[in-house]
């Protein structure tokens, strides 16, 4: 009905929302979920073994961004590389914006990569004691043991799979984001009352959270850069499959992340920065909102030579 009675602003969001689509998860997601899948169907996250087995579901969090860990977790849940608990808690912890989006854009408003960088270090430390957190709420609640001998596909065969798995994902993101750029857009034709619909849009989706919050305090940016958006949420659930969890729980979750990245944030701030950094009118050059810094390249490197060594000590047999 609200489409009907709207159709320009309908129709304005959603070609926000495409253009995002195209401009930015494409270009900075697409590549990380399919080398995030590549590693879990070639049996290269398995490195942090028994005592540390979402280790390499975390850097690939903290690296990729949203949804790249929990798309990571329930991959290696199906291949059985994670058992049920373990797959849960890395979807309920491993949500982080990429360091693109937050040294580049973030860090780019407020006049320096040096308030992206607090609030990165921020959000990680905030996975790492919400990680903790979760291991001892599901530390007796194992339902599902991680299955047994785990074979890893053949390059090619994982490459082709992990391209198409990446691919059918992307639809889903993207027409997501399309859906909640009209709702936005909707929004904005609706409510009249500036600051509600500030606050309100600004809970949907994280991009469009961080330009609307950039004249308010640097906390405020990074509370919206932990708890993701619904848009993200969204994609998170997309991502699982088979893989159930606790809906009321991860936003629940979610909340407490943003609280927790704001509240180090702050703190980071005080001990770091001089003087409060103040939001910039310029133009922000384009970043990648979910990866595509330095860093993005230097995973999909890493994975790269990992690859190899695993052909080498094939080889080696």
């Amino acid at each position: 009905m609200l489409m009907v009675l709207f159709p320009e602003g309908c129709k304005e969001g959603a070609a926000e929302g495409m253009n995002l689509c195209l401009s930015v998860l494409v270009p900075s997601l697409f590549p990380f979920m399919a080398a995030a899948g590549l590693a879990v169907k070639l049996g290269l996250c398995r490195f942090g073994g028994k005592r540390l087995p979402l280790m390499p579901v975390m850097l690939l969090s903290l690296i990729g961004g949203y949804p790249v860990g929990a798309r990571a977790a329930a991959e290696m849940y199906r291949s059985g590389q994670l058992s049920e608990a373990q797959a849960k808690t890395a979807v309920y912890c491993f949500v982080c914006a990429g360091p693109g989006f937050l040294l580049g854009f973030v860090g780019g408003m407020y006049g320096g990569e040096a308030v992206g960088l607090i609030i990165y270090t921020a959000q990680a430390l905030s996975v790492i004691l919400l990680t903790v957190g979760t291991n001892i709420l599901f530390r007796n609640k194992e339902t599902t043991a991680a299955a047994p001998g785990f074979t890893p596909l053949p390059f090619g065969t994982a490459l082709v799979e992990a391209t198409h798995d990446a691919a059918v994902s992307m639809v889903s993101i993207g027409g997501l984001a399309v859906l909640f750029g009209a709702f936005g857009g909707i929004l904005d034709s609706v409510i009249p009352n500036e600051e509600v619909r500030r606050y309100l849009v600004s809970s949907l989706e994280v991009c469009t959270a961080v330009r609307l919050l950039g004249s308010c305090p640097i906390e405020f940016c990074a509370f919206a850069a932990g708890f993701g958006g619904v848009c993200v949420h969204f994609q998170i659930f997309a991502a699982l499959g088979g893989l159930k969890i606790n809906k009321l729980l991860f936003f629940f979750i979610r909340i407490l992340q943003g609280l927790l990245t704001a509240l180090l944030s702050h703190v980071g701030l005080r001990l770091f920065v001089r003087e409060t950094a103040v939001f910039s009118t310029a133009e922000v050059g384009k970043s990648g909102f979910f990866g595509g810094s330095v860093l993005s390249g230097a995973a999909l490197l890493t994975v790269a030579v990992c690859f190899l060594l695993s052909l080498r000590n094939q080889h080696g047999r």
